[in-house]
């Protein structure tokens, strides 16, 4: 028998070191949810997660200016509408106006009104904004983490419609044409955003459903994993105060 070095006591202190650490490893994991706590559960895996949960996060912006979009040209459509129901208002006049049975005094009056309608609509071309940037422009919206066709481009510009009195019917026809060609660009711009954000919903979530599978821990088995390193911890503490109990065996060789 020796006492100098108790093998026993070695071999079960080393195991309970490394099962104490293994159980340290499952509660950490537990309790955060997460199968990568730290960088040394999976240094891999994290580096792939990180990029997974950047990418996601870029997604979801890009969701948002989407819809921020969206509800600019919504702005957009609103004030063009109004330009495009002045206009008819104005052609109206027009038409009163150039009949042989109006005399001059209703002619001006009617012309003075064509001339204060253009104004107002005027007025609402150059003010319509969003965050002060004017919604009758050539509009880019950001609607990928990428620069490579990661834009969404629409031409809302108008060009100036405003009639005078002295106007012609082919005048506001002409008018009327450009605000009906904007209001075209304004509606197929709505439904690209719409379906870009309906892609980019469904790309958010297959990118964190990707991520998840990596960081996420197993709850279910990292428990069985926790149960069977607490036990065997216990068997080790057990064990550790066995071997160091048999070197007492000794003292009785020395009575």
């Amino acid at each position: 028998m020796k006492i100098n070095t108790n093998v026993g006591a070695l071999g079960a202190s080393r195991n309970l070191f490394l099962n104490n650490v293994a159980t340290e490893s499952s509660m950490r994991k537990l309790s955060s949810g997460l199968r990568i706590s730290r960088a040394a559960d999976d240094a891999a895996g994290l580096s792939i997660a990180n990029k997974l949960r950047t990418q996601s996060r870029s997604l979801v912006q890009a969701s948002n200016n989407a819809q921020q979009g969206n509800a600019m040209l919504q702005i957009a459509e609103g004030a063009a509408s109004t330009v495009q129901r002045i206009l008819e208002r104005q052609k109206e006049l027009i038409v009163q106006r150039e009949s042989t049975a109006n005399n001059g005094t209703v002619s001006a009056t009617l012309s003075a009104e064509i001339t204060t309608l253009s104004t107002e609509a005027t007025r609402i071309q150059n003010t319509a904004n969003f965050q002060g940037s004017n919604v009758f422009a050539s509009l880019e919206f950001q609607v990928l983490d990428s620069d490579t066709n990661g834009q969404v481009t629409v031409n809302a510009a108008m060009t100036n419609t405003a009639l005078t009195g002295s106007s012609s019917l082919a005048d506001a026809d002409t008018a009327l044409t450009a605000v009906n060609a904007t209001l075209a660009q304004i509606g197929a711009g709505q439904n690209a955003l719409d379906y870009t954000v309906e892609n980019l919903k469904n790309a958010i979530v297959n990118v964190r459903a990707a991520e998840s599978s990596i960081r996420d821990v197993d709850m279910a088995d990292e428990m069985a994993t926790f149960t069977k390193s607490n036990v065997l911890s216990q068997a080790a503490t057990a064990m550790l105060a066995q071997a160091n109990q048999s070197s007492q065996g000794v003292l009785s060789l020395l009575r």
